[in-house]
């Protein structure tokens, strides 16, 4: 997210503030000063600190702990909700130990007040919400002891909505939601999470008539009893992926965390078909049925002109049917898989992900101006190729493996399935399989180190 570009007379101000900054947790309008200076200079992370500071000095003054937390979950809300929280000490977690200290320091009176415990328990709920999963619990309970002094705010169901949509609790998820438009009315992000909700709770006929609502001119796709929204475009999203297991060459640990990116097919604006393979350790692949958020979390830049949003992953709805049977190659001619697929039955898919495995040369690497000397193709130029066949599962399997064996064989390079063999029972192969992939690995580690 952009910040705001402070202005002159902003950053002058901050400078004079910072220079008072000892007498920030002791002088009330000093305190109240620069929380509004922080905010409007944007939020930015280079206030962390100073808000940081705040919250934790005023934390019995309920009016300055709710501006301070209020800012510092704005700052842990950039972070997407499907990102792996990495500490349990960041903006989220000051703002929920300043507001749990101001509600402890509340009279009998300020208790029963929707205006202050209220206000501070939903607040509370955010900040939770934003910890992670771990402080679930608390957040539910946050946001039951808010909503519980005064029903009749609207706002405080919406997040309660959200963060069951976030657990995939979506049954209390599409109730909370339902609360929050009949206090607020039909605003669009109750209506969003109403349709997602009801998308994954298979509530067709409401989804339906939520996206109607909205304005998407939805139908009932009645075979598979499912919103069906024709002609939307591909759509990108990003699933939380570990290093596949059976990648021995991966200079990154095996339980490294981080995103790919797939393309799907939407059915709707929140669910569709997973249209191109992962390749690490995920838990989508290609043909699942997928349920993803509406706000975006990222860009894809898939030109130097264009940009596509990238879409946070919600839930399976359906595991596809397909078998999906990853291989590694090395290619002793470039480009030696190109129309694989075409040779292979039809509905059959072939992605590749290729790494090469060129030789090193620290000239290039430090950007020295050099030349290199021709060398003849051969071995030494081979490239490690890692890839997804897609197979139906209707297919004869016997008949793929002559039409794969017959393919591979043809071209220049060495190839290694062991999962064809093993779904055939063909333990023999499948073994030789295996130790084909290790030799490919390692020639390719060999070449790498300029062997």
């Amino acid at each position: 997210m952009r910040h705001a570009e402070p202005t002159e007379d902003l950053e002058s101000a901050w400078k004079a503030l910072l220079q008072s900054r000892n007498r920030l947790d002791s002088d009330r309008k000093l305190a109240e000063l620069a929380l509004s200076l922080i905010q409007q200079m944007g939020n930015a992370p280079a206030q962390r600190e100073v808000l940081r500071g705040l919250a934790e000095s005023w934390g019995t003054d309920s009016q300055l702990t709710l501006l301070a937390a209020s800012l510092l979950i704005e700052q842990a809300g950039r972070r997407g909700m499907d990102e792996p929280t990495l500490t349990e000490d960041g903006p989220a977690s000051w703002a929920a130990r300043a507001l749990q200290r101001s509600l402890d320091a509340l009279g009998d009176a300020e208790r029963k007040d929707a205006d202050v415990a209220g206000l501070l328990y939903a607040t509370l709920g955010n900040a939770l919400r934003l910890c992670g999963p771990g402080r679930d619990d608390e957040a539910q309970e946050a946001f039951t002891r808010a909503i519980e002094i005064d029903p009749e705010r609207g706002e405080w169901w919406y997040d309660a909505g959200l963060l069951d949509k976030w657990r995939g609790r979506f049954d209390e998820g599409y109730a909370a939601n339902e609360q929050a438009r009949m206090r607020m009315g039909p605003q669009r992000p109750v209506l969003w999470n109403l349709a997602i909700c009801a998308t994954a709770l298979g509530k067709a006929e409401e989804a339906v008539e939520v996206w109607e609502e909205i304005g998407v001119p939805a139908r009932l796709d009645r075979a598979r009893d499912m919103p069906y929204v024709a002609g939307l475009p591909p759509m990108v999203l990003r699933v939380l992926s570990r290093t596949s297991p059976t990648d021995g060459t991966a200079s990154l640990p095996n339980k490294t965390v981080s995103f790919e990116l797939v393309w799907t097919a939407p059915l709707s604006p929140c669910h569709g078909v997973v249209q191109s393979p992962t390749f690490g350790d995920a838990p989508i692949d290609y043909g699942d049925l997928v349920l993803w958020d509406g706000a975006p979390v990222a860009a894809h830049q898939v030109s130097a002109e264009e940009a596509v949003p990238v879409f946070p992953l919600l839930e399976i709805l359906r595991p596809g049917d397909e078998r999906r049977w990853t291989f590694v190659a090395l290619e002793r001619e470039p480009e030696a898989l190109e129309g694989l697929e075409q040779a292979l039955p039809e509905g059959t898919r072939v992605f590749v992900q290729q790494e090469r495995a060129g030789h090193h040369c620290p000239a290039c690497e430090a950007g020295e101006a050099h030349e290199h000397q021709e060398t003849a193709a051969g071995p030494e130029t081979a490239s490690l190729a890692r890839g997804k066949v897609i197979v139906q599962r209707t297919q004869d399997l016997e008949a793929f493996r002559t039409a794969w064996e017959a393919a591979t064989g043809a071209r220049a390079l060495s190839v290694s399935l062991p999962a064809l063999y093993e779904e055939l029972g063909d333990s023999k192969r499948a073994g030789q399989e295996h130790q084909a992939w290790r030799g490919i690995e390692g020639k390719a580690l060999r070449q790498k180190a300029g062997a």
